[in-house]
C-alpha cells in the first residue's frame, strides 16, 4: 500500500520520534512510505540521520493552498492510497489534498488538541483513551477514531545493569539518579519536579536529579534551580536523540506532567526496566499501573512526587520489582512493532473502505 506521511513539527519530541521509527518500520509490512515534512524544520536533520528521505518545501501555516494543491500533485504522482498525517496543520492541509484528490486521510492525534483540524479526516487514531474521550467531547464522531497506543523499540530499551550504567557516566554508583526526559515547557511539569527536588534533598541529600531535553523553558528552570538553592543537585543535559545512556543509569523515572495525552517516557522508561512516577493526568495511568509498575501521583504536588520518589529511594528492592513488572508491561502492550502493525491495519482499512 502506498502511503503519504505528512508531518508539520516546530521542534523534536514524542510524536515526530514515532513518527520516524513508523517511516522505518512500515516498509518491512508491505508499505511504500513517502514523507511530507515542511522545509526549515529540526525534523528534517533527525530524518536524514535515520536514513530517511524527505519530500519538502516551504509551507505557510493552516491557510496554505499553494501546499494543498502541491499535495495533491504528490499524490497524484505517486499514485497514494491514503494520507496518514501527524500534528494539526499537516492533518488539515492533508485532508483538504486527500479529499479533493478522492482518497481517504487517517489523523493521528498524538495529545489533547483541539479538534477542529482534525474532523476533515476519514478517520482518526488516538494514541491513548484519554486522547480519545478528549476529542469526542469536542463533538467528533467516536466511530471514527481507533486508539493505537504508542510503542517503543523494545530491543533498543532492553534492561542494562545499573551500576555498569553508571560507571559509564562517570557516575557514583551508590548516589541514587532520578531522571526526567522530555520538551521543557510549563505542561510536562519540570517546575513541579524541581519543587519535589528540593524537598527530598532534605532526606535524601545525595540524591541527583538530571533533565534530558530542551524547549522554552529552559532558563526559567534555571533561576528556579538558584532559587530552591539545589544547582549542586540538579543537571541539565539538554536534548538528546539517544536517551538510553542517561535513561540506563537512572533509579528512578519522573513524569510528572501536568497535562499529557499519552506519555512516551513513560513507556521508554518501563521498557529500560526502571520504576516510574507520574502525574494521574490524561494517558499516564493506562501505561503505568499504580504499585505494580510506578507510582502515580496527584498532579503539580511536589510533596506527593517528593515521597512517592523517597519511597523507590529507601526500597531498592520494590525499585526493581516495578521496574521488571514494567518491562514486562511494555512487553505486552507497548511494543512498537505490534503497533506499527496495528496503525497499518487502520491506514489499510481507512483506504479499502475509501
Amino acid at each position: 500500500m502506498r502511503i503519504l506521511e505528512i508531518i508539520t513539527p516546530s521542534r523534536v519530541g514524542g510524536a515526530e520520534v514515532f513518527v520516524m521509527n513508523l517511516c522505518k518500520e512500515l516498509p518491512s509490512f508491505g508499505g511504500d512510505v513517502f514523507l511530507f515534512c515542511p522545509a526549515g524544520r529540526p525534523f528534517l536533520n533527525h530524518a536524514a540521520k535515520r536514513g530517511l528521505k524527505c519530500i519538502s518545501w516551504r509551507t505557510c501555516g493552516k491557510a496554505d493552498p499553494v501546499t494543498v494543491l502541491r499535495l495533491m500533485g504528490l499524490i497524484k504522482r505517486e499514485r497514494i492510497q491514503v494520507v496518514h498525517t501527524h500534528l494539526s496543520t499537516a492533518s488539515l492541509l492533508g485532508a483538504f489534498a486527500a479529499r479533493a484528490t478522492g482518497i481517504p486521510s487517517v489523523a493521528h492525534v498524538h495529545g489533547l488538541n483541539t479538534a477542529t483540524c482534525f474532523k476533515y479526516s476519514s478517520n482518526v487514531i488516538a494514541v491513548s483513551e484519554a486522547v480519545k474521550q478528549h476529542l469526542c467531547a469536542q463533538g467528533l464522531d467516536e466511530r471514527k477514531i481507533r486508539v493505537v497506543h504508542n510503542g517503543v523499540d523494545l530491543e533498543r530499551f532492553h534492561p542494562a545493569p545499573l551500576v555498569d550504567a553508571k560507571l559509564a557516566l562517570g557516575l557514583d554508583p551508590t548516589v541514587p539518579l532520578i531522571g526526567m526526559f522530555g520538551r521543557l515547557s510549563a505542561e510536562k511539569g519540570q517546575r513541579v519536579a524541581l519543587e519535589a527536588m528540593f524537598l527530598l534533598l532534605k532526606e535524601h541529600p545525595s540524591a541527583r536529579l538530571i533533565l534530558v531535553g530542551d524547549g522554552p523553558d529552559l532558563e526559567e528552570l534555571q533561576v528556579c534551580v538558584d532559587a530552591l538553592g539545589i544547582r549542586s543537585a540538579v543537571e541539565f543535559a539538554g536534548f538528546a536523540l539517544d536517551i538510553r545512556p542517561v535513561l540506563f543509569a537512572c533509579d528512578v523515572v519522573l513524569v510528572p506532567s501536568l497535562k499529557e495525552g499519552f506519555g512516551l517516557a513513560a513507556v521508554e522508561a518501563m521498557a529500560a526496566g526502571k520504576p516510574v512516577v507520574a502525574s494521574s493526568v490524561g494517558g499516564l495511568p493506562e501505561i503505568v499501573k499504580q504499585n505494580e509498575t510506578g507510582l502515580l501521583v496527584e498532579p503539580n504536588n511536589p510533596s506527593a512526587l517528593a515521597d512517592a520518589v523517597a519511597t523507590l529511594i529507601k526500597k531498592p528492592e520494590l525499585a526493581e520489582q516495578m521496574g521488571q513488572r514494567g518491562r514486562e508491561r511494555a512487553e505486552q502492550f507497548f511494543d512498537f512493532r505490534k503497533q506499527a502493525a496495528e496503525v497499518l491495519s487502520v491506514l489499510s482499512e481507512t483506504a479499502r473502505l475509501g
